[in-house]
């Protein structure tokens, strides 16, 4: 028992005492003012205990450090938080997520802001982050960074440094070694806001909502983790995009310049008879970027996996032994290449490789140096949830938002980054 509840009935201890021996009524009063400025002392400084006003930036640090199952109960609390509207510590779940993080608050001292006394979840965790990360195929063959300002500029090499012979030194006059300037340059990342919706009842209550928890989060990491994938591989920022049946500015597929927009002419191979000549073809039209097969991947729609199937050169995961390493959705391995399948790799297309409403009758197959694009993340996910715009069909709506970029490290203009099968028939 605090300091201040021990005063409030020590007061009132003596109060009693004082109408018993019927003293002083003055002092009696005083005395009641006292007990109740006391006890309002003490409801007070057990509301701030409670609700104390969060620290953002620190709970985050905290809540990246705690194991992922607490880490999945902290997204759950703060989901059922979001959608109905209140603290998170007025919640049942509170309780339950807060004693299985006691041991690890004792590690802390809890007597610092921010360490202990305030794991509240304020965001979703790095687990949930993780899952959508799981999720990814395509996304997941490049590196991230984290993007400290929004534009964010990235210092990258240019020319290389030039390596002379060095004469054996004989006098102090001997000639020095050659210099040579190293080129730089920068790719400047700016972060556009993707997001989706989750629709849910508005006649919710935190018992209600807990067993659909599983099912939400589910929709809000395959969404997320889908449109970075369709954008990378059909992204085109371009004021009109190449591809005629995607017009709304607000298309995910605008959000940058994916595959198919950053392979340049010289890279494009016709592929209409598919064969291993001519999907070795497009490797060699990327010259030096396509050397290196640890840093290419194939990235192939479903009807272009069947038909490299029945390539003998084609080695399917099963072939690999069980030493190998695979990446996310790999499923072969042409020439030491791994093979990635995607569903958003379009076949109803031209024999360009581009969709005109015409020709709708090929595919694609591109080729990509793994090394020369790169993802920058500006935020993570969060949650805002709108009671009141769905009010006529009472439903509440949840929109999960995420800051992002991804940039070629390379001059796209001239550099062959990406090699691209075209004509390729369904």
């Amino acid at each position: 028992m605090s300091t201040t509840s021990n005063e409030v009935l020590s007061i009132v201890r003596a109060i009693r005492e004082k109408v018993e021996r019927d003293s002083d009524k003055g002092k009696i009063r005083e005395m009641i003012r006292e007990a109740l400025k006391k006890q309002q002392a003490l409801k007070m400084e057990s509301s701030i205990e409670e609700l104390t006003p969060l620290h953002s930036q620190e709970i985050h640090g905290i809540c990246k450090s705690l194991p992922a199952e607490l880490q999945q109960k902290a997204d759950d609390l703060y989901l059922v938080s979001k959608l109905l509207r209140r603290d998170p510590r007025t919640l049942k779940m509170w309780r339950e997520f807060n004693r299985d993080a006691s041991e690890l608050r004792k590690a802390l001292d809890t007597a610092s802001p921010g360490e202990g006394l305030e794991w509240v979840p304020t965001g979703f965790s790095t687990e949930l982050i993780r899952k959508v990360r799981l999720e990814q195929k395509v996304s997941a063959l490049h590196a991230r960074i984290f993007m400290p300002t929004n534009p964010f500029k990235l210092p990258v090499d240019g020319s290389g440094v030039i390596v002379y012979l060095a004469e054996e030194s004989k006098t102090d006059t001997a000639p020095k070694i050659l210099a040579s300037t190293p080129g730089t340059g920068a790719v400047t990342f700016d972060a556009v806001k993707i997001g989706c919706r989750v629709f849910t009842s508005v006649e919710l209550t935190e018992d209600g909502i807990i067993p659909v928890l599983p099912l939400l989060q589910e929709k809000i990491v395959r969404a997320l983790a889908d449109a970075q994938e369709d954008a990378t591989i059909n992204g085109d920022s371009s004021p009109s995009h190449m591809d005629a049946d995607i017009s709304s500015p607000l298309d995910v597929r605008k959000a940058w310049k994916g595959y198919r927009k950053l392979a340049i002419s010289s890279a494009k191979v016709d592929c209409s008879e598919f064969n291993v000549t001519t999907l070795r073809a497009i490797r060699s039209a990327m010259g030096r970027w396509g050397v290196n097969p640890s840093d290419l991947a194939w990235i192939t729609g479903i009807s272009v996996f069947n038909k490299m199937l029945g390539l003998p050169e084609v080695l399917t995961v099963d072939k690999y032994g069980s030493n190998a390493t695979i990446l996310t959705g790999e499923l072969a391995k042409l020439d030491g290449i791994p093979v990635i399948v995607s569903e958003f790799v379009r076949e109803d297309l031209n024999v360009d490789g581009v969709y005109d409403g015409i020709t709708t009758t090929k595919t694609i197959l591109p080729l990509v140096y793994r090394p020369g694009l790169l993802y920058g993340d500006r935020r993570t996910i969060k949650l805002r949830v709108s009671h009141e715009l769905y009010m006529e069909t009472e439903q509440i709506v949840a929109i999960a938002m995420q800051r992002l970029d991804f940039r070629p490290l390379e001059d796209t203009s001239s550099r062959p980054i990406v090699g691209l099968g075209i004509n390729i028939g369904n």
